[in-house]
């Protein structure tokens, strides 16, 4: 299920007054009762549009009344996690109240996956099956095969698979066949923690490799593939990947 419908579920019965119903049912009637009015049926999709109208301009309402505390640093953030501290700010305290501890850890989630995804797109995006078999030159059952056998870094979303672009290179000196150098023999070694956990390896940053890089120097690993890995430093990431999840990760 889709985080934003989550959301919905949760907290959209605890906002709508009955003032939002009149609204649309008062507008029906006009329409149903004017002669000159358009040819368009006013329909379900009219009620919910408006209705979704209502709700967001009480939302609104909700944030301008509450002043300008903790809104100034909330306008940099990507559009998910500002959707989702908006909707905090605003939703009515009594709203938050009535949600059981089971809708309160699963709302938790919910946000904690949106700020991932705004992560995921900050380092580049992702490609769907369709844009990996193109990008590479082969079928969609080819990328699942490689997916599936962790030739490729792949995340779950909505119950689809989908790429993390970084891992992707159309220069034939720091790549094979499309994917960066490295990528294929590190995911071998962490193919005891899960895609997030993965995901995480590659963009996690870091100021030591095996001691050898300068103190505070700030990398992560797709900085080093990306730049081109000597099969020296390429046995120094494997090292960590190896480690990796464990309670003697470097």
């Amino acid at each position: 299920m889709h985080w934003l419908t989550i959301v919905c579920i949760f907290f959209i019965p605890s906002i709508v007054n009955s003032r939002c119903i009149m609204q649309t049912v008062y507008r029906k009637t006009k329409v149903n009762n004017n002669a000159t009015a358009p040819h368009h049926e006013y329909d379900d999709a009219d009620v919910a549009a408006d209705r979704l109208v209502n709700i967001i301009k009480e939302l609104a309402d909700g944030i301008r009344s509450k002043g300008k505390a903790n809104i100034k640093h909330q306008l940099a953030l990507p559009d998910n996690q500002f959707l989702m501290n908006m909707l905090f700010l605003a939703i009515p305290a009594r709203a938050l109240a009535e949600l059981t501890p089971e809708k309160k850890r699963l709302l938790n989630r919910v946000r904690s996956r949106a700020r991932f995804f705004d992560n995921v797109r900050e380092n580049g995006g992702v490609l769907n099956s369709a844009e990996v078999a193109s990008l590479l030159g082969v079928s969609k059952v080819t990328v699942k095969k490689k997916k599936d056998t962790g030739k490729l870094l792949a995340l779950e979303y909505d119950g689809e698979f989908i790429y993390p672009a970084f891992q992707f290179t159309d220069d034939e000196s720091k790549g094979e066949k499309g994917v960066l150098r490295g990528v294929t023999e590190i995911l071998f070694h962490l193919n005891h923690v899960s895609g997030v956990m993965q995901y995480g390896f590659f963009v996690q940053k870091r100021n030591v490799l095996d001691h050898r890089l300068p103190e505070g120097q700030e990398f992560t690993v797709i900085d080093l593939l990306r730049e081109g890995v000597s099969d020296d430093k390429l046995q120094q990431i494997i090292r960590l990947a190896k480690l990796f999840g464990t309670q003697d990760a470097a």
